[in-house]
């Protein structure tokens, strides 16, 4: 059973009813999920404290904090706890994408399975996503009686496990089509940030007929962010990345920079099928336009972001949501 003492932040303010300047929510959210990781119990610290080890790029909870600033530009103790509880979802999904692909690194140290066992690491893995929703529901209830975020949650990972099963389900299917590649990503990647963002609406003071413009501007930066990491996995590098590359062709994962290039290049499908080797398709993508493409895709849901963005009264919260944007767009 988890430790519902475990649930608090880390320090006595966070118990406290001030409000937090962005900054030290920040701050807070990181230490919230250090300390999580660290006191799991016993039977399974030592993996979630290997996972400890290495943080990420918080952009999920960054999104979640910045939609829950107030009118004030202050941020509420709950948002932290739902940052948390989002980069704890998110920690888990990695856990388990990396034993589907195998992987042998992730944020530049060994994954949970190759370090510890596969079996341990899906048990760390569901661990992750019960101790994440728990956090959720340990939120109190704002003023209105309106959602809160251990309610929305769950829906949105639901999207997520099909979108995952979407991906899974067409493995190595060259026939894929970019309809259908867009929306297995707004579940795989996509449904997360529109969590971050709806999550974070609901703990600020917006009306609520604002809430259907942040969850479709979390949906537009999630899939920015996929469509940015499929064009990584072709022309970055694995220390650049902090994880191996070119591992979506290596399992089969149809990504839209190869939808692209099969679509562009009548011969690379029948070569596929003979054989062809990691770099070889990599350059048979590129000189097809692949990522030329999935660029000029994620330059359109740049600029409906930024459209959407715009429309926030708010301008702190529209200046960090475009850097978050221009973040996510960025190669």
């Amino acid at each position: 059973m988890i430790n519902k003492s475990n649930l608090a932040s880390n320090s006595a303010p966070a118990l406290a009813t001030e409000r937090l300047e962005y900054d030290e929510a920040q701050r807070l959210t990181e230490l919230e999920v250090e300390k999580l990781l660290k006191n799991a119990p016993p039977l399974i610290r030592r993996q979630t404290s290997h996972l400890a080890r290495a943080t990420g790029k918080g952009i999920r909870a960054r999104a979640l904090l910045t939609c829950a600033m107030g009118g004030d530009g202050l941020v509420s103790h709950s948002a932290v706890k739902a940052a948390a509880a989002i980069e704890l979802l998110h920690l888990a999904t990695l856990v388990h994408d990396d034993i589907i692909d195998d992987a042998d690194l992730r944020r530049g140290i060994d994954t949970l399975h190759i370090k510890f066992g596969q079996k341990i690491a899906v048990l760390c893995g569901d661990y992750l996503f019960c101790l994440a929703f728990d956090l959720a529901s340990s939120i109190p209830p704002q003023e209105t009686d309106g959602d809160k975020p251990g309610v929305v949650l769950p829906s949105y990972f639901t999207e997520i496990c099909l979108g995952e099963i979407g991906e899974f389900s067409n493995t190595g299917n060259l026939d894929l089509t970019e309809g259908e590649y867009f929306r297995i990503i707004s579940g795989k990647t996509a449904a997360l940030f529109q969590a971050s963002f709806h999550a974070g609406f609901l703990l600020s003071d917006e009306p609520p007929e604002a809430g259907d413009l942040y969850i479709e501007i979390g949906k537009q930066v999630g899939m920015i962010f996929q469509l940015a990491d499929d064009c990584l996995d072709f022309i970055s590098s694995q220390k650049k990345a902090k994880k191996p590359v070119l591992t979506d062709c290596r399992h089969g994962v149809m990504t839209l920079p190869l939808i692209y290039a099969l679509r562009a290049d009548k011969t690379l499908r029948g070569k596929i099928k003979n054989g062809l080797a990691e770099q070889e398709l990599k350059t048979a993508v590129l000189a097809a336009g692949g990522i030329e493409y999935t660029r000029s895709k994620i330059g359109e849901h740049w600029s409906t972001a930024k459209k959407l963005i715009s429309v926030l009264e708010a301008e702190n919260k529209r200046t960090r949501l475009e850097l978050l944007l221009d973040k996510a767009a960025a190669l």
